[in-house]
C-alpha cells in the first residue's frame, strides 16, 4: 500500500512523483469536470517498473534502477483495489471523458483542488492553455476517425483545438508519444497530470513504454517526464 509520504509527494509536486515512481489512471470517471476524490493504490499486477536516475559514471550513461508502480482510480466508482478502508485518498478535478468526443476543463486560479486528473493517453490528444492570471483550459480529445477505430492523426487534432482555443495551445498527439518508443511494439502510453502551483497551473506528462525482457516478462520503461509547454 503507498505510503502517506509517498501521497505527500504526489500532492505537492506531480512531477517528482512521476519521476520517481510509474503512475496511471486506470477506470472509470465522470464524463464531465467534475471535483472527485481519488485514490492512490498500488499498481499489483504491472510489470516491474524502472525510472531513469540521471546518474552517471565518469559522465556517461543514464542509471536506471527498479521503482514502485502505482494507479490512481475515482472512489465513486466502486472497484475492488479501493474496498480497503485505509485506502489513500485525495481531492482532484477530473477533466471529464466521453469516448469518440472532446472533453473540456476550465480550471480555476483559485478554489477547489490543486490536481487535475484524466484517463491515460494511448492514442488520444491533450490539448492545454494557461491564462496570464493563472487559470487554464485542458482537453482530452478521443477524436475518432470515420472508421469509428482510430484517433485521428495529428492534423486534423490541431484543427479541432484551433476551434476551441481562441489565445494558442499546447498539444500532444498519439505522434509526439509514439516519438518515446524505443522498441518495435507500439506500447508507448502516457499519464497527464494538472497542478496548480502558487495560483498558475502547469501540465505535466510522464511517458512509459512496455519493453520485453524475454518471451515471459515485460518491464515498464518511464521514457521521460515533461512539462506540456
Amino acid at each position: 500500500m503507498p505510503t502517506p509520504t509517498e501521497l505527500a509527494l504526489l500532492v505537492s509536486d506531480p512531477a517528482a512523483f512521476m519521476r520517481a515512481y510509474a503512475v496511471r489512471w486506470a477506470g472509470k470517471g465522470p464524463d464531465n469536470q467534475a471535483p472527485i476524490t481519488a485514490a492512490l493504490i498500488d499498481g499489483t499486477g504491472d510489470s516491474q517498473a524502472r525510472v531513469r536516475t540521471g546518474s552517471k559514471f565518469l559522465g556517461v550513461g543514464n542509471a536506471k534502477a527498479d521503482a514502485k508502480s502505482f494507479i490512481l482510480r475515482d472512489t465513486n466508482f466502486p472497484h475492488w483495489q479501493i474496498d480497503d478502508p485505509a485506502t489513500l485518498t485525495f481531492p482532484a478535478v477530473w477533466s471529464g471523458y466521453v469516448a469518440g468526443q472532446a472533453a473540456n476543463a476550465v480550471l480555476p486560479n483559485a478554489g477547489g483542488a490543486n490536481i487535475m486528473l484524466t484517463p491515460e493517453f494511448t492514442g488520444c490528444a491533450a490539448v492545454c492553455h494557461t491564462n496570464a492570471d493563472g487559470s487554464a483550459t485542458f482537453s482530452h480529445y478521443n477524436l475518432l476517425k470515420e472508421n469509428g477505430k482510430e484517433t485521428l492523426d495529428i492534423a486534423q487534432m490541431r484543427a479541432a483545438a484551433e476551434g476551441t482555443y481562441d489565445n494558442g495551445f499546447i498539444l500532444m498527439t498519439k505522434e509526439s508519444q509514439r516519438g518515446f518508443a524505443k522498441v518495435a511494439t507500439n506500447g508507448v502510453r502516457s499519464t497527464v497530470i494538472g497542478f496548480r502551483r502558487h495560483g498558475f497551473w502547469e501540465f505535466w506528462v510522464q511517458h512509459r513504454e512496455s519493453k520485453p525482457v524475454d518471451a515471459n516478462t515485460t518491464r515498464i520503461q518511464v521514457r521521460a517526464v515533461q512539462r506540456l509547454q
